[in-house]
């Protein structure tokens, strides 16, 4: 039995403290009392609380998430528009061109020939020429070799389109009064919210805040365009309604910029009206010069993230540790007494190599 008992402390013994296995470790800390070293920790934590408080927090404000995202357009022409020759041309008349979503034309010269005919040949001011052999395609029912004025004889519709001849009408429209009225959509995906200004019922004009509707010349003016300029050839504007939007509070903010795409070339399309008088077919061909705007939507939300909180409250404690690094850097290297704060800060125990 003595045996067995001798056995069983022998084993006990052997067996780990709990003390030992449940011990607590904790870091030493030293207490330096030397102000030089006070002044270069809390300088460097009152920077850190700065740069946490005034440039992350209020400045940047990256306790904000943010999102980005692209929506579609609407764009309405108001206003009516008159030519120098004090003809009134509705929306009906003049806004004619079918096109993408968000885009419109809005013409600003208008070229009209009307009862053109296609049984004969007539000058072409398209093919220009100086004598008859300039008219030469090898194809006399085409294309007759003949100059006439400074243009090829060609089969085509007649009398032919061209702002030189009285059989050609132009007209100028003024665009003074003429306002774009845009209606918005978008998705935040991030925040599954939509927000839309599609529900307005009431035109705000530019300046005012929030405006959803723009005067044509102010868009032209934002472009860096002269009016002057556009009138003649036209030309291709790109819009971009831009809503700034705080989801916390549901307030948004609309913007409508313009960039210029083309003066250059301008733009301009031909509408024909094809009808029978007599028994003949005829058409009115109307040739409309003017601005082309594409417009679409750009939208930026934030809302308050508690993840970028946490994320920001982590980083700034992490950058609290910088205070206490520059600190120990400037006792342990800088100062004349270094030696002994190192002997108080480093405890070094007995060498426990076996082979010394």
């Amino acid at each position: 039995m003595s045996a067995l008992n001798q056995l069983f402390n022998s084993v006990w013994e052997k067996v780990p403290d709990t003390d030992d296995i449940f011990a607590y470790e904790t870091v030493k800390w030293v207490r330096v009392l030397d102000r030089r070293l006070g002044l270069v920790y809390y300088t460097m934590l009152i920077i850190i609380v700065i740069y946490i408080v005034l440039y992350v927090c209020i400045i940047e404000k990256q306790y904000l998430d943010f999102e980005k995202s692209s929506g579609w357009i609407i764009v309405q022409v108001l206003n009516q528009q008159k030519s120098d020759r004090g003809i009134t041309w509705d929306t009906y008349d003049r806004i004619t061109n079918p096109g993408e979503q968000g885009a419109v034309f809005i013409p600003t010269r208008i070229l009209t020939t009307k009862g053109q005919t296609q049984d004969g040949f007539c000058p072409s001011y398209m093919h220009s020429c100086t004598v008859d052999k300039d008219c030469d395609i090898d194809n006399e029912l085409l294309q007759k070799t003949q100059c006439i004025e400074g243009h090829c004889n060609r089969r085509q519709w007649c009398p032919p389109e061209n702002p030189d001849l009285p059989t050609t009408e132009t007209q100028y429209l003024e665009f003074g009064n003429v306002e774009l009225w845009f209606s918005t959509y978008v998705h935040y995906h991030k925040f599954q919210l939509d927000v839309a200004t599609t529900d307005e019922r009431k035109e705000i004009l530019y300046p005012m805040k929030r405006a959803n509707t723009y005067p044509l010349h102010d868009l032209i003016r934002m472009a860096n365009l002269d009016e002057e300029e556009v009138i003649e050839n036209g030309a291709v504007l790109i819009a971009n309604a831009l809503l700034n939007c705080d989801l916390d509070t549901g307030e948004c903010g609309s913007e409508v910029r313009t960039i210029n795409v083309d003066t250059r070339s301008g733009y301009n399309y031909a509408y024909n009206h094809v009808y029978f008088e007599g028994g003949e077919r005829k058409r009115d061909v109307m040739r409309m010069y003017g601005i082309r705007l594409l417009a679409f939507a750009t939208g930026f939300g934030v809302k308050t993230s508690f993840p970028q909180i946490v994320l920001q409250v982590s980083s700034g404690i992490a950058l609290m540790m910088v205070a206490q690094s520059v600190a120990d850097f400037v006792l342990m290297t800088v100062i004349a007494e270094r030696k002994h704060y190192t002997d108080q800060k480093v405890l070094q125990t007995e060498d426990f190599n076996e082979d010394d």
